[in-house]
């Protein structure tokens, strides 16, 4: 094991992006590699949406969380959040070292709160109960990396947690609790410089409003019947592209030959961040329902380093030799057609008044943004008031 993860480090040592200096003399050399996603809601016109702070994907019961018990809750948060328009999913932190050591994680979320995370943490901000807003978070971790380690919680073959383990990385053991990596995750209220409209006539526009280049856009579209995946490019900084034409009716592919493509073309832009194949592979195959099975029209974008330094700043001790941070953006797009049902849906069901939980249920995941957008809509005032009641109760879904 120890021989095969040295020749390992010697082969990614040359393509891994630099995120430290030289181990001093006497060091054990260390690669750390990390990737996660954040996930938004915009209306036509681009704005994101509040009501991001419910459950999308369920962890196992053995993951830690603010609000232990009740971890389904305001994704693992003590109370309810107001304000989130970003999710962030499942960064997880590999480690590469020929032998074992220890090493210290401190990580910062200015304009969000860690909400859950596993193996446990030393430490974390804002203090239990004491959030008044989502911000101002912080976790950190002292952990003892060990090669050939096993005894990880047990879990499904299918289950969330089950991709991110098959990677050759070295195990991580902090206390009684051992996994592949260390994971953390939460909830936000951040804007970042990426922006993107659906218009009247079908098309969308999108803009990298930054100085830092974005390795790779995507496009994908979903329906019950098939799918589609549109590779944009790299966007330079300031580039905009204009009059992008989704994928129609009867241009797409069946949903498995589209989520077999959507993977392959996914995993490759990943790889060209830094990430190795079987990382790559890892977090396609953890995110595969919500990136490729779920209908709708998102665009999926790897996130600038320079942005993801910005939004969560790391520090591990010993400094890595070398580390890679990998995110994705997937911002899920309501089109003007989407809104123009929405409006519709909604004004049905107030003219019935059905009740609140069933047009919740029937507006699916992302329920409450989608009601807020149809309140910015609608300026009936008894439909108003409806929508204000609606809201009210998608507020406390999971």
């Amino acid at each position: 094991m120890r021989l095969r993860l040295s020749l390992w480090l010697a082969l990614v040592g040359t393509s891994c992006s630099s995120g430290g200096v030289p181990s001093p003399s006497g060091a054990q050399p260390l690669t750390v590699h990390e990737w996660g996603t954040f996930t938004s809601m915009i209306s036509s016109a681009g704005g994101a949406l509040e009501g991001l702070h419910h459950e999308e994907e369920a962890l196992p019961a053995f993951v830690h969380a603010r609000a232990p018990g009740d971890a389904m809750a305001n994704k693992g948060l003590e109370r309810q959040p107001t304000g989130v328009t970003q999710k962030l999913e499942t960064p997880v932190l590999y480690f590469y070292s020929a032998a074992a050591q220890q090493v210290k994680v401190h990580v910062d979320f200015p304009q969000g709160i860690v909400s859950q995370w596993y193996p446990d943490s030393a430490a974390f901000q804002p203090a239990l109960g004491a959030f008044q807003q989502v911000a101002g978070g912080a976790m950190d971790w002292q952990a003892q990396l060990v090669p050939g380690m096993s005894g990880f919680p047990a879990v499904a073959p299918d289950d969330i947690w089950a991709p991110s383990r098959k990677v050759a990385s070295v195990p991580v053991a902090i206390g009684g609790e051992r996994e592949q990596f260390i994971f953390y995750r939460g909830l936000g209220a951040f804007d970042v410089p990426f922006r993107a409209a659906a218009l009247a006539d079908g098309t969308l526009t999108i803009k990298n409003d930054s100085p830092d280049a974005i390795g790779g856009v995507f496009l994908l579209r979903l329906h019950a019947t098939g799918g589609a995946i549109i590779d944009l490019g790299a966007l330079a900084p300031g580039q905009s592209l204009a009059n992008i034409i989704p994928p129609v009716d009867g241009k797409e592919r069946n949903v498995d030959q589209y989520v077999a493509d959507a993977s392959t073309q996914i995993a490759a832009a990943l790889v060209k961040t830094g990430l190795t194949a079987d990382e790559a592979r890892a977090m396609v195959d953890t995110w595969s329902k919500s990136y490729f099975r779920t209908e709708g029209l998102r665009l999926l974008y790897t996130v600038p380093r320079a942005w993801t330094d910005k939004l969560l700043p790391l520090q591990i001790t010993p400094q890595p030799d070398s580390l890679v941070r990998t995110l994705v953006g997937r911002v899920e797009v309501l089109t003007p057609d989407d809104e123009s049902q929405l409006v519709a849906t909604v004004q049905s069901a107030a003219t019935t008044t059905m009740p609140s939980t069933q047009l919740i249920s029937q507006l699916g995941r992302f329920a409450e943004p989608k009601l807020r957008r149809a309140s910015q809509l609608i300026t009936d005032p008894s439909i108003q008031s409806y929508l204000t009641n609606v809201i009210s109760q998608a507020q406390q879904q999971p």
